[in-house]
C-alpha cells in the first residue's frame, strides 16, 4: 500500500475535485484526499515532499490557485506543485505566470494520461503531507513550530504539559518575542481550545479600570457606569484569558487576583453577588517576575501560583534561526494581503535579516517585512527592499567593540550596560515617569535622576546601548 497523504487534491470546487480523484483512483487505486485551498497551509512542513495538484475548473479559482503556489514558494517548502485546469481557464491564460513554479499543467479532461503519469510519484516513498484531523497534540504543535519559531520545538513537550493540565502558566521574554503565539498555542492544545481565547492588555489600564475590566461592575458602580458590564474573567467563560503585561497591575489589585485565581471567585466593581470564573489563566510579562518580588513590587504568593509552569522566550538576537521562517511566513503573508507576485526572498535579504538585532523583536521584524513588501516590487524581495536602518546595517563593516584590560573592567562594562539597559526598559513601561520608572526599579527618584544623567539618557531615552532610537518602529500589539 502507499504511503498516505503523498499526494493530496486542493480545490474550490469538490465536484471537479472528486472526478479527478476518482480517475486516480481507477487508474492508480491511489486515493488522494481532497481539501480547500485555504486549507493547504496546515498540511505544509520543511519535511513533507509530497504533491500538491491544484485543480482549477473555473476562472474564479485561479487567485486561490496563484495564493497557493507564491505562499508553498516564497516559504520554501518542499512540496511539488501541478495544476489540473479547465478548457475556460487555460483559454485565458490565467495561470500562465505560475508556470516557472509548477512541475506540471494540464488541460482536465483532455490530458488525463498525463497527469496520471506525473501522479505515479504519489506511490513513491516519501514525508506524506500532515493529517490535522489525525494529528496528535504534540505533532500539531510541533508542526506550527517549524513552520514558524523551529528553535522553540526543543519546548514542544513541556508546552504538551502545560496544554493538557488546568494550571497557570507563566511567559517570560522580553516585548516582541511571541508570548501571545506561545500563549495561544497552549490553548489550542488544550481542552478549552473551542472555547475563548481573551487577551487583557494589563499595561493600557490605569488602575481604577483593572477592577472593572477584570471582573465587570454593577449599573452605577460609579459615575460613569450607566449599565452593567462584563469583566474578562466572566466574558471567557470556559477558555483561556491571557493577563499580558501582568507586572504592571499594582500591588492594591493583585489580591483580587490572587483570589480568582486560587478559587475563581470574585464580585464585579459595586455589587456584592459572587460569582465564579472557569476560565485557565496564562499571565506574560517582558520583566523577570522574580526581581520584582524581591524588590516588593509584586505579591510573592501571587508569583509562585502564577509559575506553576513557566517559559522564558528569548529575544529573536539569541535565535536568528528563527529569522527566516518567520521572514518568509510573513512575506507570504503580506503578499497576499497587498496583492503582491512575490516568490521568494533573496539570500542577501534574509542574511541582512538574520544579522540584524531586532531589539524590537518579531514586532519589529513584522513591521520591516510588512514595509518592504508594500513598497517593493517584482517576483523576489531583495535587500534593497529592506527599510534603511536594516540595509545601512548589512552595508556597513563590523566595528569591534573597545577593549578593556583585566578583569574588573570587563565586569564594570557588563554592570553598566546591563543597569542602563534595565533604566531604559523601566522608562518605557512607565511611559517615561521618572516616579513610576523607579517604582519599577525599586530606587529612589534621585537615585534614577543620576544614573539617566550618567548614561545619558535625557535626550535619547528611548533606545538600548548600541541601537539607534529608529531601531524600534511602533507596531501592533505582542506579535
Amino acid at each position: 500500500m502507499p504511503a498516505p497523504r503523498r499526494l493530496v487534491l486542493a480545490a474550490a470546487d469538490p465536484r471537479a475535485a472528486h472526478a479527478v480523484q476518482t480517475h486516480l483512483a481507477k487508474a492508480l487505486q491511489l486515493t488522494a484526499p481532497v481539501v480547500r485551498f485555504e486549507d493547504v497551509p496546515n498540511l505544509l512542513t520543511p519535511e513533507t515532499d509530497g504533491d500538491l495538484l491544484l485543480v482549477a475548473a473555473d476562472p474564479a479559482d485561479a487567485a486561490g490557485v496563484e495564493v497557493v503556489v507564491r505562499e508553498t514558494k516564497v516559504q520554501q517548502f518542499p512540496a511539488g506543485l501541478a495544476v489540473a485546469e479547465a478548457e475556460a481557464v487555460r483559454g485565458r491564460g490565467l495561470l500562465d505566470p505560475l508556470a516557472p513554479y509548477l512541475a506540471g499543467r494540464w488541460v482536465w479532461p483532455h490530458q488525463a494520461r498525463e497527469l496520471t503519469a506525473w501522479a505515479r510519484r504519489g506511490l513513491e516513498p516519501g514525508t506524506p503531507f500532515a493529517d490535522p484531523a489525525a494529528e496528535t497534540i504534540a505533532e500539531r504543535m510541533r508542526r506550527r513550530l517549524i513552520n514558524h519559531t523551529p528553535s522553540l520545538t526543543a519546548v514542544v513537550d513541556q508546552l504538551c504539559v502545560a496544554a493538557a493540565h488546568d494550571v497557570t502558566v507563566l511567559v517570560e521574554g522580553e516585548t516582541g518575542t511571541g508570548k501571545t503565539f506561545l500563549a495561544k498555542l497552549i490553548h489550542d492544545g488544550s481542552a478549552r481550545r473551542a472555547n475563548r481565547f481573551l487577551v487583557v492588555a494589563c499595561g493600557t489600564l490605569s488602575g481604577n479600570l483593572i477592577a472593572s475590566e477584570f471582573f465587570g461592575h454593577a449599573k452605577g458602580a460609579f459615575t460613569s457606569a450607566d449599565g452593567a458590564k462584563v469583566g474578562k474573567f466572566a466574558a471567557a467563560g470556559e477558555g483561556t484569558l491571557l493577563l499580558d503585561e501582568i507586572d504592571t497591575i499594582g500591588l492594591e489589585h493583585q489580591a483580587n487576583l490572587l483570589r480568582v485565581i486560587e478559587t475563581g471567585e470574585f464580585e464585579p466593581v459595586g455589587s456584592n453577588e459572587t460569582q465564579v470564573s472557569r476560565a485557565r489563566v496564562i499571565a506574560a510579562t517582558n520583566w523577570n517576575l522574580a526581581d520584582a518580588v524581591e524588590r516588593g513590587t509584586f505579591r510573592r504568593d501571587l508569583y509562585y501560583r502564577l509559575q506553576v509552569i513557566s517559559f522564558h522566550l528569548p529575544p529573536l538576537r539569541h535565535r536568528p534561526e528563527d529569522v527566516g521562517p518567520l521572514v518568509r511566513g510573513m512575506v507570504a503573508r503580506y503578499g497576499t494581503k497587498f496583492g503582491k507576485r512575490l516568490f521568494s526572498v533573496s539570500p542577501d535579504a534574509l542574511r541582512a535579516m538574520e544579522s540584524f538585532p531586532w531589539p524590537g523583536n518579531i514586532r519589529q521584524l513584522e513591521n520591516a517585512v510588512q514595509q518592504a513588501v508594500l513598497t517593493g516590487g517584482g517576483t523576489e524581495l531583495g535587500v534593497h527592499h529592506l527599510p534603511p536602518l536594516v540595509h545601512a546595517r548589512a552595508a556597513a563593516p563590523v566595528v569591534p567593540a573597545p577593549s578593556h584590560s583585566g578583569l574588573g573592567g570587563t565586569l564594570k562594562q557588563s554592570r553598566e550596560t546591563t543597569e542602563r539597559a534595565n533604566i531604559i526598559r523601566a522608562l518605557e513601561k512607565a511611559a517615561q515617569s521618572r516616579t513610576r520608572a523607579a517604582q519599577l526599579l525599586g530606587v529612589s527618584r534621585v537615585t534614577l535622576y543620576k544614573k539617566m544623567k550618567k548614561y545619558g539618557l535625557f535626550s535619547r531615552p528611548s533606545a538600548p546601548p548600541g541601537y539607534p532610537p529608529e531601531a524600534f518602529p511602533g507596531g501592533p500589539g505582542e506579535a
